[in-house]
Order: structure tokens, then sequence, then C-alpha cells
């Protein structure tokens, strides 16, 4: 998805999902995230579900990564990046932070540095993990 045109790709999902109320959401575009996450609270933590031969998480993913390497090395952290909804003049602004993760957050193809987070812009693509398995696009429905 990543490497598509941005136009291309917007027209494509916006056809799609001209049935949703308005609204910022993630798309699951790889193959270990499907659905449509609505981002409707202040803060929405993705990860993945601890196997039995880990320690389970000391916090709660809201949204959990099919991640399809149950048993072996894992891209997608059990906590791996967070959305948080900030206000700025009435209107919300989404951000991602990494929350530590192992392998690291991807906006379009670059890693978040540092604990600021980024800002999301409509049709931006989120990888958890640099290999794309695991990613979505932001979307954002005007009223």
């Amino acid at each position: 998805m990543v490497n598509t045109d941005r136009a291309d790709r917007l027209v494509r999902i916006a056809a799609a999902l001209k049935q949703l109320k308005p609204g910022a959401y993630l798309l699951g575009t790889g193959p270990a995230t499907t659905g449509i996450i609505p981002l409707t609270v202040e803060e929405v933590v993705i990860g993945r579900a601890a196997t039995p031969l880990e320690k389970p998480s000391d916090g709660i993913a809201d949204y959990a990564v099919a991640d399809t390497l149950y048993f072996g090395p894992h891209e997608t952290s059990r906590l791996h990046a967070r959305i948080v909804r900030r206000w700025k003049e009435s209107a919300p602004v989404y951000v991602l932070l990494d929350m530590e993760s192992t392998c690291g957050t991807f906006v379009n193809g670059r890693r978040l540095e540092g604990d600021s987070g980024q800002a999301l812009a409509h049709g931006d693509v989120i990888s958890l993990g640099p290999s794309q398995v695991s990613t979505y696009v932001f979307f954002l429905k005007p009223e």
C-alpha cells in the first residue's frame, strides 16, 4: 500500500468507505491487519497478544494485530503504538506515538524517532515494523 500513488490510494479507500459516519479511522491494509478501527476515544493502543511462551503485558491493547508468526520472532510488540486525539482550536489532531516497540513504528516508510510522535494526515500509511506486514491507512471522513 505504501508504494501506491497517494491520490489513487485515497480514491479507492473513499469509494469503499462511503457509508461510514464522519470521523477518523484506521483501515487495516496488511495481511496481519484487517478491518476498520474507529478512532472515537482519546487514546487507542495497538499491539498483539502474548504467546503462551511470553509473559503477558502489563498493559492492554485496544486492538490486536493478527501476528502470523505466532511462535517466531515478532515484528509487532505486545504494546506497539498508540494514537492520541488532541485538540487544536476545537479541531481534533491525531498523533501517532511509538510505545518503545522492538521493531519501530513507521509513517509513510519513515521510522518515528523520539517520544513526541507525529501528527497524522489523511492517507498516511502506518506500519508496525519495517516489513509492511502490519499496516494501516489513516482515513478522515469529513462532515
